[in-house]
Order: C-alpha cells, then structure tokens, then sequence
C-alpha cells in the first residue's frame, strides 16, 4: 500500500526504501522502534509540528533520541512562543495523525527545519505518513521536496 509520501517520492523519481515496524499498544516512540529494526538512533527522525501564538505553523524534523529547542527554533522562525500542535489538530492541518506524521506530502506546505546533525548526503528514516511504516532516503532528497532548510534546532 502506498502512503501520499511514496506517492510523491515516486512522482520526482527519488530513490527510497520502505520499512515496516511494529505498532504496540504501549505507543511506540521513536527510539525504540529504531532499536526494534536496527537503525542508528540518531538517523531515526521524528517529525514535530508546531504553532506560534499567531497561529503560523512550521514543521521540526529531527533526531528520535533528541528533544526540540523551542526557543532555538523560535529564534529561526522569528516566533514567538511555539508549542506542539494539538493531537486533535493534527489530522486537519498535515493530513496525518500522531506517530504517522511524516515531513512529505502534507496536506499544505509548511517551513520545514531539518536539524544539521548530519550531512546531506547521508540517508535518514522518516514516517512515510503512516502508524508501522518507516522511508529511507537521502536527506538532501527531503530537504528538496519540503524546501526545508538545515538548523540547529534541538536541546
């Protein structure tokens, strides 16, 4: 089955590879589903989305063993006090719900900030836009197709 961000992978001819994990009834974070398939933690990247007081929204994409800097990212988006999307408000604004968010293909496009950690060349895991199923690729593919942009944005 293929998810909107496969879709738009195969639709810019970008390499990928899928990967299935299971989901457990505790919620799964990011860091043990790494441990579950083998994957370097810090190549395992959760996607954050979150929201400033005037509503402006921006995604966050970063290591699953790391915690966001708010205030780092503030500073890059020129926010004032960003927070997490509400749960509820996942589905509406991305197209996705919690644990099946991924960067790619959301419902619109928002600015997208890669935490700089690793160089483009190297592959990431991100959620292909659905609960148990992981893509690897290029970041710089990622970073292409989101027009995201390389930051310092975790703790």
């Amino acid at each position: 089955m293929k998810t909107n961000a496969m879709r738009l992978l195969d639709q810019h001819k970008i390499s990928y590879e899928i990967f299935y994990y299971r989901i457990s009834k505790e919620d799964s974070d990011a860091t043990q589903i790494a441990v579950q398939l083998g994957i370097p933690v810090n190549l395992l990247y959760k996607t954050l989305v979150c929201i400033d007081l005037n509503s402006h929204i921006c995604i966050a994409v970063l290591p699953s063993n790391e915690q966001l800097s708010t205030k780092k990212l503030e500073k890059i988006t020129q926010s004032k006090e960003l927070v997490l999307l509400p749960v509820e408000a996942l589905p509406v604004k991305t197209g996705y719900i919690r644990g099946g968010c991924s960067p790619l293909a959301m419902k619109k496009s928002y600015p997208t900030y890669f935490h700089s950690s690793i160089p483009e060349e190297e592959a990431i895991w991100v959620n292909a836009g659905k609960k148990g199923i992981l893509l690897k690729l290029k970041l710089k593919n990622l970073l292409q197709l989101t027009g995201g942009k390389l930051a310092d944005i975790i703790r």
